[in-house]
């Protein structure tokens, strides 16, 4: 599990034994869970860093009403919820759900801490990944706030090449599958988009 951490994208090229001596202090936790487990739950205090082992997750946000929006799809090696670790308010902004079975190494807020206090290059490491994580929220923001759905669905055959599965894309564009069947029907129509075999693809 060390090689592991060690080769996380936080601590690469950091000074190993600034971390083996905060691990000692503060070991830390191993956790696993199973597809469709919750890491952890939206508005819940975020007290400790997850560092993502192995496995895939996904963030997802549900309002008062019920409804759920997937913010973002997460694969190891990846470190999770370092944007919401050291606010004012620190809790969960979303569900972190687990996308298949994972393993997770749990580090303590403080221990992070003396982390970045003694070592500049971990410390540059996790400005990065608050930064690339807080730049593809935004272009999520974007996505759902001034996107129209068509331009959603284009954006994401962009990115995906075919949509094989209506209900799941619905999901992760946070859409009723409907409105979704309705609208790759129209693109058709106006062939922006064709069905293929392998499913809908750019026309």
């Amino acid at each position: 599990m060390e090689c592991e951490i060690y080769d996380m994208p936080l601590f690469r090229g950091g000074d190993r034994s600034v971390l083996e001596a905060a691990l000692q202090r503060s070991p830390g936790r191993y956790a696993s869970y199973r597809k469709g487990d919750f890491i952890a739950m939206q508005n819940n205090a975020c007290r400790s860093l997850l560092l993502l082992c192995e496995g895939s997750v996904y963030a997802q946000m549900t309002s008062s009403e019920g409804r759920e929006l997937t913010l973002d799809t997460l694969s190891a090696p990846d470190t999770l919820a370092s944007a919401f670790l050291f606010g004012t308010e620190s809790r969960y902004p979303v569900s972190i759900v687990a996308n298949a079975d994972c393993r997770l190494w749990v580090i303590d807020r403080e221990c992070l801490r003396q982390i970045l206090e003694q070592d500049h290059t971990v410390m540059n490491n996790f400005l990065t990944i608050i930064s690339d994580h807080s730049l593809f929220l935004s272009r999520r923001i974007n996505e759902f706030a001034l996107q129209s759905l068509s331009s959603r669905i284009t954006g994401y055959l962009k990115d995906n090449h075919a949509i094989r599965n209506l209900q799941e894309v619905a999901f992760i564009l946070g859409v009723a599958r409907p409105s979704l069947s309705r609208m790759i029907a129209q693109m058709v129509d106006q062939g922006v988009v064709r069905k293929t075999s392998d499913g809908y693809v750019l026309g």
